[in-house]
């Protein structure tokens, strides 16, 4: 009876990813113009798994272990992050190389065009799309391992974007990846060290 029950909470997760991505997410991505079919299928798989996982946590299984949560939330992210990343819409037969490498900063112009919705979406979503990222590292690794690690980690996604014609290696992607993962390490730190202060005060 169980496995029945399982894969109707699995069948009402793929319904309900299917109608929020349908009818919100894959509007925010046409803003982006990302609208492949990769970056599509990513988001509905992801978002399934996460309702699916949620629902399992709280009604199914309710036995998980705090590592095992993050392990699994990250696993999914990283799936949605894939689409995020390699799910953009271009056309190989314009691929140009040195077109995919932008060195040059638009921030400080951006900053006065935060009324404009793509702007606001581009600086924003850049930023909060890392912070699960950086508070996974840090979760496994210490601080300054998790810092470089993630520096490290945003220069090799960046480059596969330029190289593979998948996207573009931007500067200003760093930037905001950047700020994005460092808050997620500092926001997990931060878990850490208060987890620890309430372990020693408790014994």
């Amino acid at each position: 009876m169980k496995p029945f029950i399982h894969f109707l909470f699995l069948v009402g997760s793929i319904i309900i990813s299917h109608l929020i991505n349908n009818y919100i997410i894959d509007e925010l991505l046409e803003v982006f113009k990302i609208m492949s079919y990769f970056a599509l299928i990513a988001n509905r798989v992801a978002l399934t798994l996460f309702i699916y996982y949620v629902v399992d946590m709280f009604f199914l299984t309710k036995n998980y272990h705090f590592r095992e949560i993050v392990n699994k939330l990250f696993f999914i992210y990283l799936i949605w992050l894939s689409g995020m990343l390699y799910g953009r819409f271009t056309k190989i037969e314009d691929y140009d190389l040195a077109k995919h490498f932008n060195f040059i900063s638009f921030i400080p112009n951006w900053i006065n065009h935060l009324g404009n919705r793509l702007v606001f979406y581009y600086i924003i979503g850049n930023i909060v799309i890392y912070i699960p990222f950086g508070m996974f590292i840090r979760y496994h690794k210490k601080l300054i391992y998790s810092i470089l690690l993630f520096i490290i980690l945003i220069f090799v996604f960046e480059t596969l974007q330029g190289i593979t014609n998948l996207g573009y290696f931007d500067i200003d992607d760093i930037l905001l990846n950047g700020i994005g993962g460092i808050f997620g390490i500092f926001i997990m730190h931060i878990y850490k060290i208060f987890k620890k202060t309430n372990s020693e005060k408790q014994h």
